[in-house]
């Protein structure tokens, strides 16, 4: 079995979402005066912030807010899901809001039907489930709400259906998808009781996310993601990771990375720098191949690798 590990530097690649360093660079369109003040406040907490924290990953600024006030906690989630939802902005009743998973907008998206294809195809060749670490929706967008579940098949996300016109028609649909996908530190399109079908929850400032925290054990509110996590890299004995750092600071998440992929036998890394090391530290067992997914990326490239990956598990 096959298991997808997808960093930052997949939603780069697939749409140009900023990497970790790259996400406080405000580079959105505010909607409204509201919005326009929101991001007056954030891009000066950011600059004060800044300078204390020079040689500071951009995600403690984050923990930062999260933990300093309900107002900047609140504003920090708004800003990151509208950087990370920008491409995915939709238009109900004369504002803005995020699309919902299966309109009809974000299915003929020419990006995200190429990713649809690259997830299906993976499917068909012993792709068990997905983790990853972040916030955005663009896997949720690409298999739509009859490709993925979080761990349930059959479970009932809130929010409105496909038809921006009339948002509450076919409202509150069902995850019914075969591959399950594992959102370690959270998701835009969460809250802390409820799934939804868009990334709503992010543009109240109430999403759901957890981002790497000073100690070292996993967020304990993300318990039964964690566990789904652990379940999908103990079936597998493959391992495609998709643009991840491997930074050392996120210490919980190479561990559990490490402990539950124990018995992986092949590693593949996309990325145009691989850090190859640090994987064969994580899992010396394994042999460990690198594919760039600069310029022309051929699934048929990394399909090679997985048969490689079931000649040597055999």
């Amino acid at each position: 079995m096959v298991t997808l590990f997808l960093g930052a530097g997949f939603s780069k690649w697939a749409f140009d979402l900023p990497l970790v360093n790259q996400l406080f660079d405000f580079d959105i369109s505010t909607t409204s005066e509201q919005e326009e003040k929101k991001l007056a406040l954030i891009e000066k907490d950011w600059a004060d912030w800044r300078k204390e924290n020079q040689n500071v990953t951009p995600e403690k600024f984050v923990y930062w807010c999260m933990n300093k006030s309900s107002h900047r906690k609140s504003r920090v989630i708004w800003y990151v899901s509208r950087r990370l939802t920008e491409p995915f902005m939709t238009r109900i009743s004369g504002s803005y809001t995020a699309a919902m998973f299966d309109e009809r907008a974000v299915r003929e998206n020419e990006k995200i039907v190429y990713l649809k294809q690259f997830f299906t195809t993976l499917s068909e060749n012993g792709l068990n489930g997905i983790l990853t670490c972040n916030y955005d929706t663009i896997v949720e967008c690409a298999l739509g709400m009859a490709g993925f579940n979080y761990g349930i098949v059959g479970e009932q996300l809130f929010g409105r259906g496909i038809n921006p016109q009339f948002p509450w028609q076919g409202a509150h649909r069902s995850v019914t998808g075969l591959i399950s996908l594992a959102k370690l530190h959270g998701s835009l399109s969460w809250d802390k009781s409820t799934k939804y079908t868009s990334g709503k929850p992010g543009r109240n400032g109430k999403a759901f996310i957890v981002p790497p925290a000073p100690e070292k054990i996993p967020p304990v509110e993300l318990q039964d993601v964690w566990e789904l996590g652990a379940k999908l890299l103990k079936q597998s004995d493959c391992l495609i990771i998709f643009g991840f750092a491997f930074n050392p600071y996120d210490q919980a998440l190479l561990e559990y990375l490490k402990v539950h992929g124990s018995k992986l036998k092949k590693v593949v890394l996309i990325d145009p720098y691989p850090n190859i090391d640090s994987a064969q530290k994580l899992w010396p067992q394994c042999s460990i191949e690198t594919i760039d997914p600069r310029g022309k990326f051929d699934i048929a490239d990394l399909l090679s690798k997985l048969d490689r990956a079931v000649v040597t598990s055999a």
